[in-house]
């Protein structure tokens, strides 16, 4: 996956490459979902715990082109021999190893409708990919936020939250265009799109999923 000379070429490549992944989170969040009804073995209203269930019983089960790892450190600072930040997801595809800075990430963050986990989907998911420096990576400029929704509430009207706080607590260090909605299968999951302009990183495109979980999560 070294890309095109055209750009243009490139961004349509990777947002198919996006969409490619994004069927596969859902689909396995579909199987997780039914195993959890099934086995009578419900999810626990965390996210770390949420994602390591989906990636180690799921995402990897199958041979695929692309391999999925949890918790890897990101951005190594020289200054402080530390890393700024850790992905919840990394999405390795398979010629990692001819260049190890080409993969997407997933960043993943629980949404129940309430002010305060739609603060941290902007403060922590959205601005660790915008602000400057950033804490996670983005070589293809192009990376996903995985939303999981742990309690009912109405999607859309949740998104459009999300999209107010990020528009009054990002705006000054980005321009933000509107929420796009590309996919939806009534109230299971939504995919939506949106586009962040700043000076000093360029455009970054972020995929928002959005999945309903709460009908399986422990009570």
């Amino acid at each position: 996956m070294s890309g095109f000379k055209n750009e243009a070429i490139n961004a349509n490549f990777i947002n198919g490459v996006l969409d490619l992944i994004i069927t596969h989170l859902i689909k396995c969040s579909q199987s997780m979902k039914a195993d959890c009804v099934k086995n009578n073995n419900p999810l626990l209203n965390s996210e770390d715990k949420i994602t390591n269930r989906l990636v180690a019983r799921y995402l990897n089960s199958e041979p695929s082109i692309f391999r999925y790892e949890t918790q890897s450190p990101e951005n190594f600072d020289d200054n402080t021999d530390l890393y700024i930040g850790r992905t919840d997801n990394k999405v390795i595809i398979n010629n990692y190893f001819l260049k190890s800075n080409k993969y997407l990430i997933i960043e993943c963050k629980r949404v129940d409708g309430l002010k305060l986990l739609n603060m941290k989907y902007v403060t922590e998911g959205v601005k660790r990919f915008v602000s400057f420096p950033p804490k996670y990576s983005t070589f293809y400029k192009h990376n996903i936020i995985f939303g999981y929704v742990v309690k009912t509430i109405c999607i859309t009207k949740n998104v459009c939250e999300i999209e107010k706080l990020q528009n009054s607590l990002l705006g000054r260090m980005t321009q933000i265009q509107k929420f796009i909605l590309e996919q939806s299968e009534s109230s299971q999951f939504y995919v939506y799109s949106c586009s962040y302009d700043s000076e000093k990183n360029g455009c970054i495109k972020l995929k928002h999923l959005f999945y309903n979980f709460a009908e399986v999560m422990q009570k």
